[in-house]
């Protein structure tokens, strides 16, 4: 069964990191998260406005699967990460209880 969870990272490069290590981490990292966007594991990704940070939603098998994903982000030792687990709401219109047949 797929879980959902809300995942905040704000980063924190170091201001003296070298422009070329800088860049290189980048495009890793947008390489790493597109695929997992891809695989539909990561369906939404928003910038946090005046920060540098995003604000993501992932579907995936569990808290395993998540934790891979996460600690396999190039720019994951720069980042402070807020993970929380989420559950329909009975009041989203979209909302359909499992036992409704």
């Amino acid at each position: 069964m797929t879980q959902r969870y809300a995942v905040h990272m704000v980063v924190a490069l170091p201001p003296d990191m070298d422009p070329a290590q800088r860049d290189d981490l980048l495009a890793r990292e947008k390489a790493y998260s597109q695929g997992w966007q891809r695989s539909g594991h990561w369906p939404h990704i928003w910038r946090c406005v005046g920060e540098y940070a995003n604000l993501s939603i992932f579907e995936v098998d569990g808290n395993d699967q998540l934790h891979e994903i996460l600690w396999g982000l190039p720019l994951f030792p720069y980042m402070t990460v807020t993970v929380t687990p989420l559950a329909a709401h009975p009041s989203d219109i979209a909302y359909v209880p499992a036992d409704a047949g």
